[in-house]
């Protein structure tokens, strides 16, 4: 009779620092994926700030104002964003 409650005890005991560890790999699983929601968020703002901004330079009155190298620049990165 006491072997048989000892090991119930120990099934038990053996369960429920299984189910701990499986609730802090759970924890640590959910931490992780909301940071990289969050960052995934940040960088979609802002590509489509930087987006925004080049295509309004381009298409607006500062042209005239670029030199070619500035406005090889802010093409390639309105495509890059553009495709992404």
């Amino acid at each position: 009779m006491a072997g048989g409650g000892g090991a119930d005890r120990r099934r038990r005991t053996g369960g429920e620092s299984c189910r701990r560890e499986r609730a802090e790999m759970e924890a640590s699983i959910k931490a992780n994926l909301t940071v990289q929601v969050y960052v995934r968020m940040a960088v979609t703002v802002t590509a489509y700030l930087a987006f925004t901004w080049s295509s309004i330079v381009l298409l607006g009155g500062y042209v005239s104002s670029l030199q070619r190298k500035d406005f090889q620049c802010l093409t390639v990165i309105t495509v890059i964003e553009a495709t992404m």
